[in-house]
């Protein structure tokens, strides 16, 4: 491999980023600055969803806020959920990192305390009761065959009819008691939540700025876990100064809610709704971007760039192509990383590579499709065709560039404006072209196509089939 063909490959490293936006080529600097001014005005505490599709930049945009936040002298707090949604209950993980984190900079006594309502709280409300009574009954209905288990809630419901004709013949007396002390122990439990709820507030009221509490993948947890999560920070740290921020794809996690408890939200509202104060929608990078930094970086990252100032055909096009798919950030990144793997030692051949890899769906034909792109691109590039003829002292006679084919419209733009020479997207247009009406159709396709075909073909009808099998073969 030549040395201008060398991967300048960086992984992205967002555990440890040094300065926050270095590297923001969607203008989110803008955007967590704006966060930033809003949570600070956020003493009354809130729950705010950060909502876009998958592929969108999420984790990289909060991931960089986060680094923003801590160098204008925010707590702030950064938890993967779907790292964590094998443990049971999230009030723990919560509570523990609030916890982690305040220990390094409010006052040690408050947090102290904290510590300790919170295991008050995991220990009473939210795990014995439940756990403890079902296992008790259990042990009664069998006899003691079957010790003492713990059985969530769900288990309890689905058996709950069942469980109430039992206890009514077999239930025994100790069983019977230790249910009465938990009735019994309802209002000492819901002081501990008070308790708790205080001591929090205190710990929180003690701090200069609000606490952000940034949780990430929430869309990617197990349904069970993550309603859980939300319905935790609801009804357990709902407390002026503390701002939860979760990330997710909201249209996926409702319809993982639906799918895993029946909610419909189109019949029944939006449910997560009843626990977010505010949805912020991360402006989508497909539409409201230009791509072609982006590009120019990614080529160069893999090397078909000889540095960021540079450009050629392939960067043009794979723009042009962008501009039709409009394809996410991970999605590009994705499908020039495979061009990377795939790529000839052919700069013409990797014209074709890139085309179908960036995919030429739904267009009927490789001509449609090409010619398609060219056209956009081309309206891209030059917005006012006679401003450009001036520009270039070009020879048409009045509006006669209106005739101009875009194939031809390429070419010019391309080696008039952007000082590329070699056109080869035009080549192929206009032998498609050349081929229409002709007596050996062919004949004309086949000089131009054969030299940059990836097999030896007997066709034309070949040249893309024979791509495609080269692309699918290795992968």
């Amino acid at each position: 491999m030549s040395e201008q063909n060398q991967l300048n490959w960086q992984r992205t490293n967002l555990d440890h980023i040094e300065q926050a936006w270095d590297g923001d080529l969607w203008d989110r600097k803008r955007l967590g600055e704006q966060l930033t001014n809003y949570v600070d005005r956020l003493n009354c505490g809130a729950v705010l969803a950060l909502d876009a599709r998958w592929g969108e930049g999420k984790t990289w945009f909060v991931r960089h806020w986060k680094k923003h936040l801590e160098e204008e002298q925010h707590n702030v707090i950064y938890l993967d959920a779907f790292a964590n949604d094998y443990l049971e209950d999230p009030f723990l993980v919560i509570s523990s990192e609030i916890a982690s984190k305040l220990d390094q900079t409010a006052d040690k006594s408050l947090v102290h305390k904290f510590k300790k309502a919170a295991a008050v709280m995991q220990q009473g409300l939210l795990t014995q009761a439940p756990t403890i009574i079902a296992s008790m009954i259990s042990f009664a209905l069998t006899g003691g065959i079957i010790p003492f288990l713990k059985i969530d809630n769900e288990s309890i419901k689905e058996k709950y009819d069942d469980i109430v004709n039992k206890v009514t013949d077999n239930i025994g007396d100790k069983v019977t008691e230790a249910i009465q002390k938990k009735i019994d122990d309802y209002e000492e439990e819901k002081q501990s939540l008070n308790a708790f709820k205080e001591t929090l507030g205190k710990l929180a009221d003690s701090l200069d700025r609000p606490l952000v509490f940034i949780i990430d993948e929430l869309d990617r947890c197990h349904p069970d876990f993550a309603i859980r999560l939300i319905e935790r920070i609801k009804h357990f740290f709902d407390i002026p100064k503390i701002v939860f921020v979760l990330v997710m794809n909201k249209p996926q996690l409702l319809q993982s809610i639906k799918s895993f408890y029946g909610y419909d939200s189109d019949l029944n509202g939006d449910y997560l709704e009843k626990f977010v104060d505010f949805t912020i929608h991360l402006p989508k990078s497909s539409e409201d971007f230009d791509f072609k930094e982006i590009i120019k970086y990614q080529l160069f990252r893999i090397g078909e760039l000889d540095s960021l100032d540079d450009t050629n055909e392939l960067f043009y096009w794979a723009l042009g192509l962008q501009i039709d798919k409009k394809l996410n950030s991970r999605e590009l990144n994705k499908k020039i990383n495979t061009f990377a793997l795939l790529r000839t030692e052919d700069s013409n051949k990797n014209l074709i590579l890139i085309s179908l890899i960036m995919g030429q769906e739904p267009y009927v034909n490789y001509h449609i499709y090409i010619n398609t792109v060219v056209k956009k691109l081309n309206a891209y590039l030059c917005t006012d065709k006679r401003a450009f003829v001036r520009r270039h002292n070009l020879n048409f006679w009045h509006n006669e560039y209106d005739n101009v084919s875009e194939s031809e419209w390429y070419r010019l733009i391309l080696n008039y404006e952007l000082k590329v020479e070699n056109t080869f997207i035009n080549e192929i247009l206009n032998a498609y072209e050349s081929s229409v009406g002709s007596d050996d159709s062919e004949y004309h396709l086949s000089l131009v196509m054969k030299d940059v075909a990836i097999y030896q073909f007997d066709h034309s009808n070949n040249f893309i089939k024979d791509w495609q099998k080269y692309i699918l073969r290795g992968l």
